[in-house]
């Protein structure tokens, strides 16, 4: 994924939820993917905010 892509991504999560995640999990290319999964499907009301239990 673009990282330009990321941080709007990001940023809209955060502005919508806070960050309830570490970032670390930003820096996994697995957890990466998982995280942007769920950020989605969470700004598109499919579930809500995302936490570091989702990632483990």
């Amino acid at each position: 994924m673009d990282e330009a892509i990321l941080l709007v991504l990001v940023k809209q999560y955060a502005d919508r939820f806070g960050i309830t995640f570490s970032s670390k999990h930003l820096d996994d290319a697995d957890k990466k993917q998982q995280l942007v999964s769920l950020m989605q499907e969470a700004l598109a009301g499919k579930r809500g905010a995302v936490t570091d239990a989702d990632l483990t």
